[in-house]
């Protein structure tokens, strides 16, 4: 197992475990939920409108890597 992050333009940094890329996208895609999303943009990003979680996803899909 290897551990995989991905640090948002706020810089907060997600990092998960997990065997391969792949698993690490889906484990942290899974992780962000509407709700999830919805409490990181009022936490990290006030005053800005909530992403679609799709946006979210695609994001972490290009951007996370092996830490």
């Amino acid at each position: 197992m290897n551990n995989y992050s991905m640090t948002c333009s706020c810089g907060h940094t997600m990092t998960v475990e997990a065997g391969t890329r792949d698993e690490a996208t889906r484990k942290m895609q899974g992780m962000m939920t509407p709700d999830a999303v919805a409490k990181h943009m009022a936490e990290k990003h006030p005053g800005q409108p909530v992403l679609p979680v799709s946006q979210v996803h695609a994001m972490i899909a290009q951007n996370i890597q092996a830490a």
